[in-house]
This record gives C-alpha cells, sequence and structure tokens, in this order.
C-alpha cells in the first residue's frame, strides 16, 4: 500500500512539472518582447504619437496584445510573435518621423549704425543695408502611411465570428480606436459554392457580423464603417482546391480617404 501511495507521488509530480513546462514564454520570446518594448518606449519619448499617429498608435495596440498574450504566458498562438513584430517594426518607423516640428528661424542681422560725423571732414555716404535673405519655404510633409489591418476569414456557409477571427477584429478595432480619423469599407466575399445569389447575400452578411464585433465590443461609431458584399467575384487564390477556398470566404478592412 505505501508503495502505490509513492508512485501516485511521483506521478503526479512529473505531470505537474510537465504543465508548468508547458505554459511558460522561451527565454528569446521575453529578449524579443523587452527589445520591441523599449523600441515603443524610444518612440513615445521621441514625440511619435504626435509626429507619427498612425505608426505611433499600431505599435501601442500590438504592444497592448503582447502585454496579454505574456499576462496569459501563452507564446505559442501566433499572436505574440506577430505583435512584438509590429510593435518594433511601427515603433521604428515612427520614429524615422520624428522630430516632426523644426527650430525656428534665426532673425535677420540688424544694420550697423553709422559711425557720428567728424568735423574735421565730411563722411562719405552711408551704404545701403544688406538685403535680407529670403527664408527658404518648409519642405512637404511626408505622406503617413495607412494602418494594416487583419483579414477575418469563415467557415464554409457561415457567417459567425469564430475565436480566430474575434483576435484578428480586436486587432482591428485596437488599430480604429486610437486613430478616430480613420474611415474604413469592410468588405465580405465568399467562394464559388453555392450560387452567386446566395453568395452575394452571405458575403454581406459576413461583413455585417464584424462591423457589429467592432460596434459592440469598442464602440466605433457606426458611419466610420461602411459595409459591402462582393459575393465571389473578387477570388484571391484559386476556388478549385480546398486551400483557396477557405483564403476566398474573409472579410476585408480598406481604408477610405
Amino acid at each position: 500500500m505505501n508503495m502505490d501511495r509513492k508512485w501516485m507521488t511521483l506521478i503526479l509530480l512529473i505531470l505537474g512539472a510537465m504543465i508548468a513546462s508547458g505554459c511558460a514564454i522561451s527565454k528569446e520570446g521575453m529578449m524579443a518582447y523587452n527589445d520591441a518594448k523599449d523600441t515603443f518606449q524610444r518612440a513615445t519619448a521621441a514625440g511619435a504619437k504626435k509626429c507619427a499617429p498612425c505608426q505611433y498608435g499600431t505599435a501601442e495596440a500590438a504592444l497592448a496584445l503582447a502585454d496579454e498574450e505574456v499576462s496569459e504566458r501563452d507564446e505559442y498562438s501566433g499572436d505574440f510573435a506577430y505583435a512584438i513584430k509590429l510593435v518594433k517594426e511601427k515603433s521604428l518607423e515612427a520614429l524615422k518621423l520624428t522630430p516632426c516640428e523644426k527650430p525656428p528661424a534665426p532673425a535677420p542681422p540688424t544694420p550697423a549704425t553709422p559711425a557720428p560725423p567728424t568735423p574735421a571732414r565730411p563722411m562719405p555716404p552711408t551704404p545701403p543695408p544688406p538685403p535680407t535673405p529670403t527664408p527658404t519655404p518648409p519642405a512637404p510633409p511626408k505622406p503617413v502611411a495607412p494602418p494594416v489591418f487583419d483579414t477575418i476569414y469563415f467557415d464554409p456557409n457561415k457567417t459567425n465570428i469564430t475565436p480566430m477571427a474575434a483576435k484578428a477584429l480586436d486587432r482591428n478595432g485596437m488599430i480604429l480606436k486610437e486613430n478616430p480619423q480613420i474611415k474604413v469599407e469592410i468588405g465580405g466575399h465568399t467562394d464559388t459554392s453555392g450560387s452567386e445569389k446566395v453568395n452575394q447575400k452571405l458575403s454581406e452578411k459576413r461583413a455585417q457580423s464584424a462591423k457589429k464585433y467592432l460596434q459592440d465590443k469598442f464602440n466605433i461609431s457606426a458611419d466610420r464603417m461602411t459595409v459591402k458584399g462582393y459575393g465571389s467575384v473578387k477570388p484571391i487564390a484559386d476556388n478549385r482546391t480546398k486551400e483557396g477556398r477557405s483564403k476566398n470566404r474573409r472579410v476585408e478592412f480598406m481604408v477610405l480617404p
């Protein structure tokens, strides 16, 4: 009886060690996370939030996602590596656009006051003051690249938001939250299975599902999101293969001018 208890205790210890080792983030993952976070903090200190709001907002949203993955100790969901890569990439882009305020131009030199006339000899005529230099016109502002939104994918003949689609929508929602000036078109698409009439309605419902998710969770205003269904007329992959059809069942975000 004592031997059976010893074996049970040993098995429980082994299982506990296996579970604990599977939940930890690797040393390389944490080094990459800390490096990306340091880059973001440098961008913040340099004033990137004002000079490069789109890049800074995307990096801040991605850092929030990475922080959530660290708190959940989940490196292998696919989101952790993507998030820290996006944090560092967008922070570096923002740093290139800072500072955005130029120092004031120096004041033109004051002409020297002519010396008083000497009583013994007449003064020569005073030379005209030097011409005031024409200030150089400021350089035109650099165009700011629009943020990159994730594509949302759906199961065959479905319009509901899957857990994987929800994570992608969360990233898009954070970008819209941090950039209130951006308006988007939410375009729904299908594969070629079924009739075109059915596919048209299905694509519209998929786009509406994505819009409703963003309204409910992130309180994004409806007038910032235009919904459009394209049916199966704009495939991005071969509909003759299973993999191609899965890529065509999607919702895409496009920034409107």
